[in-house]
């Protein structure tokens, strides 16, 4: 029996190692990529960001940590601060207010139930788009003279909006304009969590007496906490290291009030020629990304585990 026991153990190890050797060679293609083409880069860039490169020489000086204290000197360093910490929170509060509530339209049962399949693919569609091609959309509807939003506003009687050359105003259309693109994922990914809610958890509540009110808030708002994590974070993250959309629709105007991190990490890199101070900025920019991340990753966990 001993020697049997040893047999089959033996032979359940090595079933195991060569999964173990399948699994590997799925993933070695993804790794190498991931390795040359983000890792390597990545490191590339913390490389540059502590000498004085300038993008074509050959030849560069390394000065340390001097680039990173001369972000702080950066003219307007608080006004971009403040324009891309703006846009990425207005971007994360008006997608995930948009896409829960449009989820919720599109979930309804009975016979006012919209047909999902076709609006999931509508509100989907500007998600396919690039983002320059949204950015020059947008900053065509937001034309004074003949964009289409204000030749709305006009017709019902209000004053036309100048979108681009008004300072916070300006802020709020790039804002508008990334979120329409941010909505349709969203509204996949919570359709998805509100669909996997048991009916019976509803219709318990039902019988206990308590109203669709409280059933929004003790049943489904709990129950697509997974789905509130994944769409805040990747939020978050796309309206911090978005460039095309907001740039193409402001070109950073009026002044420099919607010019965002971003945007001064290309201008160093590829218009002033001080791929030092550049890299540094998007090291900076890295930190602040994954910071935030980190903070909402542990409190939105946390709140998935009081309600799981």
């Amino acid at each position: 029996m001993k020697v049997n026991n040893t047999k089959k153990k033996t032979k359940v190890n090595g079933m195991e190692k060569r999964k173990r050797r399948t699994g590997l060679l799925f993933i070695l293609p993804s790794a190498v990529l991931c390795a040359v083409f983000m890792l390597w880069p990545l490191m590339e860039v913390l490389r540059y960001s502590l000498t004085d490169w300038n993008g074509l020489s050959a030849t560069y000086n390394y000065v340390g940590l001097t680039n990173y204290k001369n972000l702080v000197h950066i003219d307007g360093f608080g006004q971009m601060m403040f324009a891309t910490v703006t846009f990425a929170i207005g971007t994360t509060i008006i997608t995930i207010i948009v896409s829960f509530i449009t989820a919720l339209i599109l979930d309804k049962k009975g016979r006012g139930r919209l047909p999902r399949g076709m609006m999931r693919s509508l509100w989907f569609l500007p998600a396919l788009l690039s983002g320059a091609v949204v950015g020059i959309l947008w900053r065509v509807m937001y034309n004074f003279n003949n964009g289409v939003i204000n030749k709305g506003l006009t017709s019902i009687g209000l004053n036309p909006i100048n979108w681009l050359e008004t300072v916070g105003v300006a802020n709020i259309a790039i804002i508008i304009g990334a979120a329409w693109v941010q909505i349709g994922f969203c509204v996949i990914v919570f359709l998805a969590g509100l669909q996997s809610i048991s009916q019976e958890m509803f219709e318990a509540a039902a019988i206990d007496g308590a109203v669709p009110r409280q059933q929004l808030w003790n049943i489904v708002l709990p129950m697509m906490a997974p789905s509130i994590t994944i769409n805040v974070i990747t939020t978050t993250i796309a309206g911090f290291k978005a460039y095309e959309l907001p740039f193409l629709i402001t070109r950073g105007q009026p002044g420099k009030s919607t010019l965002l991190i971003t945007q001064r990490i290309f201008f160093y890199g590829f218009e002033d020629y001080d791929y030092g101070l550049g890299s540094a900025l998007a090291v900076f920019l890295l930190l602040i990304i994954a910071g935030i991340s980190l903070i909402q990753l542990i409190y939105l966990r946390k709140r998935e585990d009081i309600y799981g």
